[in-house]
């Protein structure tokens, strides 16, 4: 399943709009490259090498890669 489906697919079970979803990903992701825990700022050095914020959709297919 492909970014827009699944933040369609869980926008429609959470009774949300897709830019909703969309914009409290945002707001995760943006909180979790914050965290002071060493381990997570070492995971996200894995998800974002660059240190960029990656948007939802490079989250989604992120997250999608290392499930495979």
């Amino acid at each position: 399943m492909n970014a827009k489906k699944t933040l369609e697919k869980m926008a429609k079970e959470n009774g949300m709009t897709v830019a909703e979803v969309e914009r409290e990903m945002t707001r995760a992701i943006r909180a979790a490259m914050n965290s002071p825990d060493p381990r997570i700022r070492e995971r996200w050095k894995e998800i974002a090498p660059n240190g960029r914020e990656p948007s939802v959709e490079e989250f989604l297919n992120y997250c999608a890669k290392s499930i495979k």
